[in-house]
């Protein structure tokens, strides 16, 4: 068993009741009028009814509470932003969140852009002007500054599940399209289900890189088929899964005991002659034969069928629906895409994979079988409303309650780039776009992680993927170790090393001097203030970072390190340093 894996027995054996509220009106907001609230045992009120006082917050169970349910919906907060949350309530906070405007990446692109119209000497081994480090820079000032934050929590969310990567040389002199395929998944965020699965096939991002692009017809003469991978990937992974399933997420069995397959190599055939004619939405007339893109504009533009190239004749679709012949090629990509919306396994796979991003990589068939429920009617007739299904993950009460915490198999491994971005954000360690331009090579290659560089379709890790040892034994899953080994595991080490202690978190370049300099500097200004009260200041950054999680074991080896300093401001990063490397927070609860 790995010593991270130990550590995660450890915090899981370790962890401390911590008081949550139950409630049927959204709390914080200013009165108790028909709200019971019930505190755990080890509460700081009696009766509970500090947790329901108003702005602004101050009660520790409350701001634990708050700063959970932040750190599952979004890429992290400030301490005021978790007051702001606890005094508001989520119910609200949903409500707002999803009427902002979204903001886009491909702005900011071409912003640094503008600012950066030369490589510079750092990256010269670039030579194309729309590089990878334009998406890396925009990406950084999009979720860091923008008030949208439960968007782009989701976004990103949505950018492992429908995966195109800029890892790829197909994107390489063309890496603003990673930006405009980014800000598409957001677009739908909010959204609705099969208008995303539409443009997901329609994206011409998606069509180079499972190469359904350009994709011919079948010609018998040149021994030339429909190319597959696209209909493979749309069933398998965006879609319906590998197997039919339960609306609990749990799998049917077939009489002998064996999953029973969505669909067999027949039906990828089928669905591959629907995605066929399909070329740039800038082009008049299907290549013949094939031809480049027309350029980066080609890249924002849903692709168009042209019928001259799309398949003709019957298709079988799944469940004995059958598309007719002698239908325009649009039409029959819209009876596909009903045809797996309308799945029965839709429901539960989009919400478990859903979830398992979110709150927890383990969620039970009742929690699954909830989000599916949404998915299936949003309460309104409405199938695939995006909206409600976020709602029912973050605020399912296997999200939501004390037991959720208490609970051995409940909760997820963080991501590093979601780690990178929570620094970030506690801390207000902003940028200044002027100036700055990061590479995020040195993150990149110490954790094997950033936004839309995936190695592959699959992701950076598998939705059932099982580490070897008490994991597996137990028939649990844990996805996101999957890319958590030793290299990467050191090279995180090492990462919060340098917020924490040297408090260099990024490295920007100066467009004037034309120079590398530390950007993104963190404001301790608050935990500086209580250095010399190591337990406070652990306490602070216990709700910041930890959601109140810290396990007595951890706050005692922290404050024991602390107290063995003299009492100056590097206690401070001495603190966050260990508390980030802490089970406690690498494993959210």
């Amino acid at each position: 068993m790995s010593k991270f894996q130990f550590l995660l027995l450890f915090f899981l054996s370790q962890i401390g009741a911590t008081a949550q509220t139950q409630y049927g009106d959204y709390y914080g907001a200013g009165h108790n009028v028909g709200i019971t609230v019930i505190t755990s045992s080890n509460a700081t009120s009696d009766t509970g009814d500090s947790t329901v006082d108003g702005f602004p917050v101050n009660n520790t169970a409350q701001l634990n509470d708050a700063s959970r349910f932040l750190a599952q919906a979004t890429l992290g907060a400030s301490y005021e932003e978790i007051q702001a949350l606890a005094a508001s309530g989520y119910e609200a906070w949903l409500d707002a969140q999803m009427s902002l405007p979204q903001t886009s990446v491909t702005n900011n692109m071409l912003r640094v852009m503008e600012a950066f119209p030369v490589a510079p000497d750092i990256v010269a081994e670039f030579d194309d002007a729309l590089f990878f480090p334009y998406f890396r820079s925009a990406w950084w000032e999009t979720v860091l500054r923008s008030p949208d934050v439960l968007r782009h929590r989701v976004t990103l969310a949505m950018s492992e599940f429908f995966v195109i990567s800029h890892r790829s040389d197909l994107f390489e002199d063309w890496s603003q399209s990673v930006g405009t395929y980014y800000d598409m998944l957001g677009k739908h965020a909010f959204g609705n289900y099969r208008d995303l699965l539409l443009d997901i096939a329609l994206n011409p991002c998606m069509g180079v890189y499972l190469s359904h692009y350009n994709n011919p017809k079948t010609d018998v003469v040149n021994k030339i088929r429909p190319d597959e991978n696209f209909a493979r990937e749309i069933m398998q992974l965006f879609s319906i899964g590998l197997h039919e399933l339960n609306n609990d997420g749990t799998r049917k069995l077939d009489t002998n005991g064996n999953p029973i397959p969505t669909y067999n190599n027949d039906d990828i055939k089928e669905f591959a002659k629907i995605f066929t004619g399909l070329t740039s939405g800038l082009a008049s007339e299907f290549p013949t034969p094939f031809e480049e893109f027309l350029g980066i504009e080609a890249f924002s533009t849903p692709m168009q069928v042209f019928d001259s190239g799309h398949e003709p004749g019957v298709k079988k679709l799944l469940n004995g629906q059958i598309v007719p012949a002698g239908q325009m090629g649009m039409k029959d990509i819209n009876d596909a895409i009903d045809n797996l919306y309308n799945h029965p396994n839709t429901g539960p796979f989009i919400g478990r994979k859903l979830i398992q991003f979110l709150t927890t990589s383990n969620p039970s068939p009742a929690y699954v079988n909830r989000v599916a429920n949404a998915f299936n009617d949003n309460g309104a007739g409405v199938r695939g409303d995006m909206k409600a299904i976020i709602r029912a993950i973050l605020l399912d009460p296997e999200a939501r309650d004390c037991n959720a915490i208490d609970n051995p198999t409940g909760g997820k491994l963080r991501e590093p780039i979601v780690r990178r971005a929570n620094y970030f954000k506690a801390f207000n360690a902003y940028p200044a776009m002027e100036t700055f331009f990061s590479t995020e090579f040195d993150f990149i290659s110490s954790t094997g992680q950033f936004a839309m560089y995936s190695p592959s379709v699959f992701n950076f890790f598998l939705p059932d993927y099982q580490p070897n040892g008490d994991i597996a034994d137990a028939d649990l899953f844990a996805p996101e170790f999957q890319i958590h080994n030793s290299s990467t595991a050191i090279g995180y080490v090492n990462q919060v090393h340098h917020w924490g202690i040297w408090q260099e978190p990024m490295y920007g370049y100066d467009a004037i001097a034309d120079t590398e300099f530390v950007s993104a500097l963190p404001d301790f200004s608050a935990e500086n203030a209580l250095v010399n009260n190591p337990t406070a200041l652990v306490e602070r950054l216990n709700t910041l970072l930890c959601a109140g999680q810290l396990s007595d074991a951890s706050k005692a080896i922290i404050i024991n390190t602390l107290n063995q300093m003299d009492a100056n401001e590097e206690r401070a990063g001495m603190a966050m340093y260990l508390i980030m490397l802490s089970p406690d927070y690498v494993i959210i609860k």
